[in-house]
C-alpha cells in the first residue's frame, strides 16, 4: 500500500469512527389562513427526532419508533427514509447510515407532521456527510417528503420547520423562500383535536377557481399578514388570518369547528383558523396568560361541540427551526 492509499483509508475509517446526532425538528403552523401554501411559522413543540450514526457496512438501515402513533417502518413508505435515500443516492458517501426516526408527532395533525420527519431526517443525513450543505440547501429534498406524502411538495411546512421563524414561498418554480424578518412577540395558540384529516383528502376538496373579489380580498389579506408578522402586530395579523379559499371548504372536516373558532374570539383571540390542513386550529394572542385563556375556551369547544378531547400547545415562533441536539464522536464498529 503507496502512502497515498494508506492516507485515503485513514480518512475513511476516521469519517465512520466519528459520528452519531440527533435532531429534532419543530412542528409549525401552515397557511395562517389567507396564505395558503405559502407562509407558514415554526412553533416550538409537538416535534420528531431522528438519530443518525455512520456504519462501517455499506447501505441505508432504517427503523421507527413511535409511540401509539401509526407510521409506516418501511423505508419505501416513510418519508424520513425517503429524503434520506434521495440524499444517500446524490452524494453517496463512503460510508453506511443507520437511521432510527423517533416519531413524536400525531399524523394527519395539520401540524406538518410529515414536513417534521422529512426534515429531521435531511438534517441528520446532511450532518454526517463529509462536506454538508447549507440549511436553505437542504430545502429541495425535504419538500420530496411532503411530494411523497400528499402529492404536492408544498414547503409551507418544511420550510419553517428547517429554517425556523415564518416563512414565505414566493414561488414554487424556481423554488425561492423568503424568511420573513419578523419580530417575535405573538404567541400562537394551537388546539390539536384527537381526530385526523389527511393532508391528500383536504387537498382534493379545494376549488380549482376563484372569483376575482374572492383574489383581492385574499391579496389583501396576505400582504397585511406579511406585515404583522414583520412588526409583531398581533392585532393585525389576527384581522388577516382570515381566509376564502380553504377554510370554507376544510372546516367541514373538522367536527366543532365553528364552535371552537368563536369561543377562541370570545376568549380574547385576535384571529382564529386552520393549522395547515387540519384538524389542528390555531389563534392568534399577544400574551402567555390570554393565549392559556384562548386555549382552554378552545378545549372546552371541542368537548362540548363535538366530544372530542384535544391537546393544547402555546409558544412564540421558533427562531432556530431543526436543530442537532447532541453529537457523539464514538466507533460504530
Amino acid at each position: 500500500m503507496n502512502e497515498q492509499d494508506a492516507v485515503g483509508q485513514q480518512d475513511s475509517e476516521n469519517l465512520v469512527n466519528s459520528l452519531r446526532v440527533k435532531v429534532y425538528a419543530p412542528a409549525s403552523i401552515s397557511n395562517l389562513g389567507s396564505g395558503f401554501d405559502v407562509i407558514g411559522v415554526a412553533i416550538d413543540r409537538p416535534g420528531d427526532f431522528v438519530v443518525v450514526e455512520r456504519q462501517k457496512e455499506p447501505g441505508f438501515r432504517f427503523s421507527v419508533h413511535a409511540d401509539g402513533v401509526e407510521v409506516p417502518s418501511s423505508p419505501q413508505e416513510n418519508v424520513a427514509a425517503h429524503v434520506a435515500s434521495l440524499m444517500i443516492n446524490e452524494f453517496k458517501p463512503p460510508f453506511g447510515l443507520k437511521m432510527v426516526l423517533h416519531k413524536k408527532m400525531p399524523v394527519g395533525s395539520g401540524l406538518g407532521s410529515s414536513g417534521a420527519s422529512s426534515v429531521a431526517a435531511v438534517l441528520g443525513v446532511n450532518s454526517l456527510l463529509p462536506k454538508p450543505l447549507r440549511k436553505i440547501d437542504l430545502l429541495r429534498f425535504a419538500v420530496e417528503g411532503e411530494r411523497k406524502a400528499s402529492g404536492s411538495p408544498h414547503a409551507d411546512n418544511v420550510a419553517p420547520s428547517l429554517l425556523g421563524g415564518a416563512v414565505l414561498i414566493r414561488s414554487y418554480e424556481p423554488l425561492d423562500v423568503i424568511s420573513i424578518p419578523m419580530k417575535n412577540s405573538i404567541v400562537w395558540v394551537v388546539v390539536h383535536p384527537h381526530v385526523i384529516v389527511r393532508t391528500e383528502e383536504a387537498r382534493n376538496i379545494l376549488p380549482k377557481a376563484i372569483t376575482l373579489k374572492t383574489a383581492i380580498r385574499q391579496w389583501g389579506n396576505i400582504s397585511g399578514l406579511t406585515i404583522g408578522l414583520a412588526s409583531g402586530d398581533a392585532a393585525l395579523v389576527g384581522k388577516c388570518v382570515e381566509d376564502e379559499v380553504a377554510e370554507p371548504v376544510r372546516s367541514r372536516l373538522i367536527p366543532g369547528y365553528d364552535d371552537v373558532k368563536r369561543a377562541a374570539l370570545a376568549a380574547g383571540a385576535y384571529g382564529c383558523s386552520i393549522s395547515g390542513s387540519g384538524p389542528s386550529v390555531f389563534a392568534v394572542a399577544s400574551s402567555g396568560s390570554s393565549a392559556k385563556r384562548i386555549g382552554d375556551a378552545m378545549k372546552r369547544a371541542f368537548v362540548r361541540a363535538a366530544g372530542i378531547k384535544s391537546d393544547l400547545y402555546i409558544s412564540r415562533a421558533n427562531m432556530e427551526g431543526a436543530r442537532i441536539v447532541s453529537k457523539s464522536h464514538k466507533s460504530t464498529s
